[in-house]
């Protein structure tokens, strides 16, 4: 290879990586959590976020690995999963383009509390925590608007799950009345079976 043919390669990858920039910032601006953000942040953003495919089947999170990021569906579909006490296995969510997860762990790099495995090949955009880390060193206000943000989606869906949670033990405590009563029922259905014999 000559040294023009380095050359003209460089810059083949260099409008890939500009092309990968322009998709990834248009996706970017759709998103709620981006929403707030000028061209220029979401340039910069899409200047430390990598492109990622997985193929329908595999894993792209898992349950009880560190966490390092957050993941958004370019384009694709996944499905959530969380492994239970005794070994079952229960859908949590199938989530498609636009969506994120993973959300947490560019906050918190502990364990995954799930699985996230492709449904069909996917593409995703990563963001990771050493990335994140720079930008807060190198554009503290971008970054803190981000994090900000994000503090803002997590209250969100812990508010959602705390009213999940409620509603559940509800009505449990409804079953467990209605349980109570037939209880009661058939305690008095054997009194009564055993005054006429």
């Amino acid at each position: 290879m000559s040294r023009s043919d380095g050359i003209w390669q460089e810059v083949g990858k260099y409008n890939d990586r500009k092309k990968i920039e322009q998709d990834i910032t248009a996706l970017l601006k759709q998103m709620e959590l981006f929403e707030d953000l000028s061209d220029r942040d979401l340039r910069q953003i899409a200047q430390i976020a990598y492109r990622r495919f997985y193929a329908a089947g595999e894993a792209i999170v898992i349950e009880g690995q560190d966490a390092a990021g957050m993941y958004i569906i370019m384009d694709g579909e996944v499905e959530v999963t969380k492994e239970l006490a005794d070994g079952s296995v229960v859908r949590l969510a199938t989530l498609d383009s636009g969506n994120f997860f993973g959300d947490v762990g560019l906050i918190d790099n502990s364990p995954r509390t799930a699985t996230v495995q492709a449904v069909r090949d996917s593409e995703m955009i990563g963001f990771f925590r050493p990335e994140l880390l720079d930008l807060m060193d190198s554009q503290a206000r971008l970054a803190s608007n981000l994090i900000f943000t994000l503090a803002k989606i997590v209250a969100s869906r812990l508010r959602f799950t705390n009213r999940k949670l409620q509603e559940a033990q509800s009505e449990i405590d409804q079953l467990k009345t209605t349980l109570e009563t037939l209880q009661v029922s058939e305690a008095d259905q054997t009194k009564i079976k055993a005054e006429i014999v």
